[in-house]
Order: C-alpha cells, then sequence, then structure tokens
C-alpha cells in the first residue's frame, strides 16, 4: 500500500520547486522524497504548477486520498511568487480537504547538519537589501533567535558562522568566514520539516497560509510620488 504523503510548494527564490514526500517509517526516521521537480522560467510558473504537479502526483501513482497536507515556504520572496505558491496551496487543500504547513523561506534553507543549534540565515532581497533571521529547529519546533529583518548589503561582508547565505549573497562574500556556507530554497526539505511540523500536530487551516512580506513596501503610491514632485514632505 501507498503511504501518505506531504506535497511541498515553494517560489520565494524566484524559481517554483514542488517535491512530495511520504511519511517516516517510524519516529526519528526521516521522510522519503518520492518526486521533485522545479519550474526555472518565472513567466510560466502560475500556469504550468497546476499541470505539471498533476503529472507527477500521477506518475508516482499518488492520490488526494493519500495526502496528509500541503506544505507551502510563505516567504520572504518577491511578492507575486509568494501569491502564486499561497493561493495554489490553498486551493489543492480545500480540495483535498487537507491542513496547510506553513514554513517560511528561512527553515527552508536549513540544513539537516545544522538543525540542532542556532543558524543564520541570509537571502538576497534585492533593492540592495538582505532578509536575515536567525534560528534553531528544537522538538518545538522552529525557535526564532532573531525575528526575521531587513540588513543594508553592505553588512555581508561581516557575517560570522554559522550561517547560510543563498547562491546570490555568497557569491558576493569577499572572503566567506569560517562556518558560512551556501545554500538554497528547497522544496525537498521543505517537505521533510513539514513531516515533522504534521507528526507533532503543528498545522493550519488553509486560509492561515498568508505570504511573509519582511520589507513593508517597496513602491511608492501615485499620492508619495506627486508629494514629492512638488517638493511636500
Amino acid at each position: 500500500m501507498t503511504a501518505r504523503f506531504i506535497l511541498a510548494i515553494s517560489t520565494s527564490s524566484g524559481v517554483a520547486k514542488v517535491a512530495a514526500a511520504s511519511e517516516p517509517l517510524s519516529q526519528g526516521d526521516g521522510s522519503s522524497e518520492l518526486f521533485s521537480f522545479e519550474i526555472i522560467d518565472y513567466k510560466s510558473q502560475s500556469a504550468l504548477l497546476l499541470p505539471m504537479t498533476a503529472q507527477h502526483l500521477e506518475r508516482a501513482g499518488l492520490t488526494p486520498s493519500l495526502c496528509a497536507a500541503v506544505a507551502v515556504d510563505i516567504g520572504p520572496g518577491g511578492f507575486t511568487s509568494l501569491r502564486t505558491a499561497c493561493g495554489i496551496a490553498q486551493g489543492l487543500a480545500v480540495a483535498w480537504k487537507v491542513p496547510t504547513v506553513p514554513l517560511t523561506s528561512f527553515e527552508c534553507m536549513m540544513l539537516a547538519n545544522e538543525a540542532d543549534k542556532p543558524l543564520t540565515v541570509l537571502m538576497d532581497a534585492r533593492l540592495n537589501e538582505i532578509y536575515a533571521a536567525c534560528i534553531q529547529r528544537t522538538g518545538q519546533g522552529t525557535e526564532w533567535i532573531k525575528q526575521p529583518h531587513l540588513l543594508a548589503l553592505t553588512d555581508l561582508q561581516h557575517i560570522t558562522g554559522p550561517a547560510i547565505c543563498d547562491g546570490q549573497l555568497f557569491a558576493q562574500l569577499h572572503s566567506p568566514a569560517p562556518g558560512v556556507q551556501q545554500g538554497a530554497v528547497s522544496a525537498v526539505q521543505l517537505a521533510a520539516m513539514a513531516w515533522q511540523e504534521f507528526l507533532a500536530g503543528r498545522v493550519a487551516t488553509p486560509f492561515d497560509c498568508q505570504p511573509l512580506y519582511v520589507r513593508d513596501k517597496v513602491a511608492q503610491t501615485t499620492s508619495e510620488r506627486l508629494a514629492l514632485k512638488h517638493g511636500a514632505v
């Protein structure tokens, strides 16, 4: 008999990543990857995510009745990308009558061998800024030692380990300090961590699955632009 699975969806990095993982055989075991795929072309993601997911589910012999939960990377990340991932996760969870497991991009970048100690996670936020947080996994889930926040890009050169940077930031390090590693958001990691959350009962309703935006805003309103044009404060 095919075991239950969790479907995981991540779009925060700009690449759409989807994975499915089966239920761990026993307590302490890890989940097993059933499939994973990526959609690199940003413009095609919203159109291809659902049909490609359906194709991979069919090939793997997985049906909605076997789904335990839908996990989603809620960000931070691109505004439209996060809305796409959360919307699809919500829709599937409602249709399949399962809960969601919302996790952040920071958690999706954690490495298995770094899970039991504080880890600084850094991601390119564009606009010469960095998304940053310090987290640690415990038996009670993720402990936020330092909540998600923004750093100036110039702070990157002062980062010390243990830390993990995405590829864009790691490439800009002049001389990485000991313990500073390169990593990436992973849908496989998302699915594995979602099983830990699910089995501990830490799940959400579909409509509690909302994007995480660390930056308050990235554009000025029309009135703000006009005010600046005319010298208003």
